[in-house]
């Protein structure tokens, strides 16, 4: 193999390295995000209930959804 020819494979597996990093960043990210607005959502709809959401509630939520260890 020339010094080109490795050169050339050397940069196309970081190329692909970097691309497999990326893309599990961004499904780690998005799988996060979903589970953001699952919790946004279900607060919300706390909220939309009653008058006064009480600090249990919230709590309860978050710790079901792993938000709080």
């Amino acid at each position: 193999m020339s010094m080109t020819s490795f050169a050339v494979a050397e940069i196309a597996t970081t190329d692909e390295r970097d691309y497999d990093n990326w893309l599990a960043t961004l499904t780690q990210a998005t799988e996060r995000l979903d589970e953001l607005q699952s919790v946004v959502a279900e607060l919300r709809h706390l909220c939309e209930l009653g008058d006064v959401v009480q600090s249990q509630q919230v709590m309860a939520v978050l710790d079901k959804h792993g938000a709080i260890s």
